[in-house]
């Protein structure tokens, strides 16, 4: 995804996936790429130690491709 970093707009870090999905439809009206993703984070609200599910959409200022595996390896 290295290429794809000179062309990173923003990044934006959401609770739900339907307000992730709010804001891949944004970037899509805008003509512009992104890539979304979900990660385990800590729980700030709880001492137990808990994860929550936060969402991650990158902004792109042209669509983004997808790596394959081969590319990857």
């Amino acid at each position: 995804m290295a290429e794809n970093d000179t062309n990173l707009l923003s990044t934006h870090y959401f609770d739900t996936a339907a307000e992730a999905t709010e804001a891949v439809r944004a970037a899509d009206l805008l003509g512009l790429g992104v890539a979304l993703s979900n990660r385990l984070v800590p729980d700030t609200d709880s001492e137990d130690g808990s994860l929550v599910e936060e969402w991650v959409v990158d902004v792109f200022a042209g669509i983004v491709e997808a790596e394959t595996e081969a590319a990857v390896a």
